[in-house]
Formats: C-alpha cells, sequence, structure tokens
C-alpha cells in the first residue's frame, strides 16, 4: 500500500510540475515578462494567470488543478492508514 501511495504522490506531483512549468512558458511566451516572472517565484500566481487565460491554457491548468487535488487525496489516504 505504501508503495502505490508513493506512486501516486510522485505522479501527481509531477503532474503538478509540468502543469506549473507550461503555465509559466507560456506566460513569457505571450510576452508578459512580470507574469512569468511572477509565476516562478510564486507558484500560486500560475494558477491565477491559467485562469485568466483559460481559453489558451486548459491542459495545464487541469494538469495543475487535478495534480493538487490527487496530492491531497494522497496525504489523506496516508494519514487514514497510518
Amino acid at each position: 500500500m505504501e508503495i502505490l501511495l508513493n506512486i501516486l504522490a510522485m505522479t501527481a506531483a509531477i503532474a503538478c510540475i509540468i502543469g506549473w512549468l507550461w503555465i509559466a512558458v507560456m506566460a513569457f511566451s505571450e510576452g508578459e515578462v512580470l507574469w512569468g516572472i511572477g509565476c516562478l517565484i510564486i507558484s500560486p500566481l500560475c494558477l491565477v494567470y491559467g485562469i485568466m487565460n483559460y481559453q489558451d491554457l486548459k491542459i495545464p491548468v487541469l494538469m495543475l488543478g487535478i495534480g493538487f487535488a490527487a496530492r491531497i487525496g494522497v496525504a489523506a489516504v496516508a494519514f487514514a492508514v497510518t
């Protein structure tokens, strides 16, 4: 059970990181340097920027949100098991 939780936690973390970097790169590529720097320094700004530009950033916003929710779920299950 512990191995499965670790694999799920790593998968969720990787999904969050990919979504976060994708949004930050898109912010830089659209010429919004301050948003890009803000996304790299303050992670929740990625979610704000992604929601503001949801039409262009559907996939990375969903990756970020689902990955974060999965990490919370894994933490809750791990806490309940121990």
